[in-house]
């Protein structure tokens, strides 16, 4: 199983920090991968909620769906795909330091196929990309979103 993390200090209330994430319709605003992305199920973001993302790895698009199995308000966001080429688990981890909020992605996936035997160059590509992203998170919520 392959597995990167990324983290940061967040200079934000983990209470907003936890918000923005939870919203799964700004994605796009801080991953640059993410193409499109989308709830499919009805209601406020919890366990059960379902969404469908589109995202470009390694050049190739992606089209997943992805169910919420952790939903720890201010504490942890975790996602579980449910169909796509690549069966993974992401999960924020969010604790307080200070003022502010420090937040770890981690990602475990079941490489498969091309991904499989090219994996250690995957890996290395989405620890930079999930580096690259998290510090975009960070800039977005300590300009005041």
């Amino acid at each position: 199983m392959a597995r990167a993390e990324a983290s940061s200090i967040i200079n934000c209330p983990v209470g907003k920090v936890f918000s923005y994430l939870a919203d799964v319709s700004r994605g796009t605003e801080w991953q640059s991968e993410l193409l499109e992305v989308e709830q499919t199920s009805n209601g406020p973001t919890g366990v059960g909620t379902t969404l469908r993302e589109v995202r470009r790895l390694m050049g190739r698009r992606l089209e997943t769906a992805f169910t919420v199995t952790v939903y720890e308000p201010d504490t942890r966001l975790g996602f579980k795909s449910t169909s796509g080429p690549i069966q993974m688990y992401a999960s924020f981890s969010l604790n307080r330091s200070g003022n502010g909020t420090t937040v770890t992605l981690a990602v475990e996936a079941e490489l498969t196929g091309v991904f499989k035997m090219t994996e250690p160059l995957v890996v290395h590509s989405a620890k930079r990309q999930m580096d690259a992203d998290i510090a975009k998170l960070k800039e977005i919520l300590e300009a005041g979103i």
